[in-house]
């Protein structure tokens, strides 16, 4: 048992998805087919990839017999795996993650709401805005005509690029807000 290498986005998302409840092979392929998790995923990939996350003790499986029907392998996160994935979610937010991993961000956040805590998501909400800012100080010197001649489809993209930051960070606050009022009532 253990880990051979770091593992995918793909699965810290199957790890995080079976937090919640076990989870069948088949059940994960239909969310990853979903819009929620915008993956698309085959037998071939996904029950693979199961296997290795079993043997590297971070999934334990039993099968599950449901009256008439065929037996089914349900999978459930073990405490190593939950201690690997809990790592992942308060990993600090860098700026690979802002500019072009803004939709594992929101898996992470979703994921966050039953295993981590108020401070820890909280603090995490922090990073991400503290990487934003980063993110757009690096776009506003790109931009800045005295280093570089830019043309115009070029000046558009990052315009477009910092409406997206502002995007994330009217997100944040409002993230912030809303669980500060759920921290108050609860």
């Amino acid at each position: 048992m253990g880990l051979e290498r770091e593992l995918t986005t793909q699965e810290y998302v199957v790890l995080g998805m079976t937090s919640a409840a076990p989870q069948s092979g088949y059940s994960i392929m239909s969310a990853f087919d979903s819009s929620v998790y915008r993956w698309s995923a085959s037998p071939g990939a996904v029950y693979p990839m199961l296997k290795r996350l079993e043997r590297a003790g971070l999934l334990a499986s039993e099968l599950e017999m449901i009256h008439e029907t065929r037996p089914r392998k349900m999978y459930r996160l073990t405490p190593a795996g939950k201690q690997l994935l809990d790592e992942w979610l308060k990993s600090p937010v860098d700026n690979n993650d802002v500019g072009e991993g803004q939709d594992i961000l929101q898996l992470k956040f979703l994921f966050m709401e039953q295993l981590l805590g108020h401070e820890a998501i909280m603090a995490w909400l922090d990073s991400y805005a503290a990487a934003v800012d980063i993110y757009e100080k690096l776009l506003l010197a790109m931009r800045d005509p005295e280093l570089a001649e830019w043309s115009t489809h070029q000046q558009l993209i990052i315009e477009a690029t910092i409406m997206k930051l502002n995007m994330q960070r009217t997100w944040i606050q409002l993230a912030r807000q809303r669980l500060a009022v759920k921290a108050r009532q609860g």
